[in-house]
């Protein structure tokens, strides 16, 4: 019998509790407190939480290490966390137009009967020189770009699927253990 199954007899015998009057307070099959008791099964994360709750004691020495630190919630957490920081910098790249430019400057330039217009991304002053050639600019405007609109769209899917997994990480049968 583990030092666990004892403890659990102990508190329950302090509460003057059957087992099966126990094991509905604390919210498991009776089979289970049985096994449990008997040092016979380790319980889940969740069956030690509910037990803290229902005996009003800490069980907090009889969570193996290993259980702390490779709970399927931790790598949930890091799977949030790498969702929300994908989102939020895609997010921003296409609020910023950091990879994809929307401003676009328009120039003119008269060289003899021959005009010409150049529209670039890039702006290079009210005039700049290519070649023989003076051009000046007559206007710039802002372009809806496709590939910022995108942007936005990715970023909002994983910021509300992050936000969608932290609200399920603590639903019962996501944590059920197998």
């Amino acid at each position: 019998m583990s030092s666990l199954g004892i403890e659990l007899k102990r508190l329950r015998a302090n509460k003057k509790w059957t087992q099966a009057f126990a094991a509905r307070e604390i919210g498991i099959q009776q089979s289970y407190l049985s096994k449990l008791e008997n040092g016979q099964f380790i319980p889940s994360l969740d069956v030690l939480e509910k037990l803290s709750i229902c005996y009003e004691a800490s069980f907090e020495s009889f969570i193996p290490i290993n259980t702390k630190q490779n709970t399927p919630n931790n790598k949930l957490k890091w799977l949030i966390a790498f969702l929300l920081t994908l989102g939020v910098f895609m997010w921003l790249c296409a609020s910023f137009n950091i990879f994809y430019s929307e401003t676009y400057f328009t120039y003119q330039a008269k060289h003899g009967e021959f005009w010409a217009i150049n529209v670039i991304e890039t702006y290079k002053g009210e005039k700049y020189i290519e070649g023989d050639v003076v051009y000046e600019i007559i206007g710039q405007r802002d372009i809806s770009r496709l590939e910022n609109r995108i942007l936005l769209v990715f970023s909002a899917v994983f910021i509300f699927g992050a936000l969608l997994i932290s609200m399920l990480i603590n639903k019962p049968w996501l944590n059920k253990e197998k």
